[in-house]
């Protein structure tokens, strides 16, 4: 009698919990098969957590460039500090040095303040003594003016003709008596320049200044002779001049000596005679 064929719907009986081994399958259908574990993996990452991850790596670089950049801020601090410290040690020398000249400035202006007095009162008896010397040299001068001035003249030639006509008796020394003759400052078109006289002797000088103030010859020609005075003497006259002039208005005696104004014996000062 032939073998039958195991229906394909039956399955293993299960083996009892008791059992050794266990061979129990199901067969029939492919699921039943034991599958491979699965291999496990990174899970993913929800978008909105990529978007705070890059937000915080852009938070960090910028940071981090901060932090960077006040270190090389710090540090250029550090050193313009060091050499401020330079600086300011350097100044403290030279304070120290200005210190000690201005010390020593002190101690001689105290010294000088003593000096000036006495260099003052020595430099205006210096000058005093040579305007007195000036005064002393132009007493042996006489200036005369009115002579016109001519082309090439012989201005000495000239001079000594009119002062033997003002003193004929002393025409024969003139020439002995008279040392220099010229004309005072540059030559202006329509001016005629002063004459400046100079004689070898006083005496002669004083004979010539007196007899010139009456003499006809001097009236014929249209010159005239005056005192040769210095800058600080001619001041001083032009300044007394209007109160003397005032006072011979009035007919008082006026006279001058020198330099110095007089009205009736009395010295005239600038700004300070009144007419009575």
């Amino acid at each position: 009698m032939p073998r039958e064929k195991p229906d394909a719907s039956d399955k293993l009986a299960p083996v009892s919990k008791g059992s050794d081994h266990e061979y129990s399958m199901d067969v029939s259908t492919p699921s039943a098969k034991r599958k491979s574990p699965i291999t496990p993996t990174k899970p993913s990452v929800p978008p909105n957590k990529v978007i705070v991850s890059n937000k915080n790596d852009a938070e960090l670089s910028t940071l981090t460039a901060a932090i960077e950049k006040l270190t090389a801020r710090f540090d250029e601090f550090e050193g313009r500090l060091r050499d401020n410290s330079v600086i300011l040690a350097n100044l403290t020398k030279i304070t120290e040095v200005n210190a000690a000249e201005i010390k020593d400035c002190k101690t001689k202006l105290r010294d000088l303040e003593k000096e000036v007095p006495a260099l003052v009162k020595e430099n205006a008896d210096l000058k005093e003594r040579v305007l007195e010397i000036e005064r002393y040299k132009r007493r042996w001068n006489l200036k005369m003016q009115g002579l016109k001035e001519k082309h090439e003249e012989n201005t000495r030639k000239e001079v000594l003709d009119i002062l033997a006509k003002i003193a004929p008796q002393h025409a024969s020394i003139l020439n002995i008596a008279v040392d220099t003759v010229h004309r005072l400052g540059r030559r202006e078109v329509g001016r005629h320049r002063q004459i400046i006289i100079q004689f070898t002797m006083r005496h002669y000088r004083d004979i010539f200044w007196k007899q010139s103030k009456d003499s006809k010859a001097c009236k014929d020609l249209g010159v005239f002779f005056k005192q040769d005075f210095c800058k600080f003497d001619r001041e001083a006259r032009a300044a007394v001049w209007p109160k003397m002039e005032q006072a011979r208005a009035a007919g008082q005696n006026v006279y001058y000596r020198g330099h110095i104004g007089y009205v009736n014996g009395v010295r005239v000062l600038p700004g300070v005679y009144e007419i009575a």
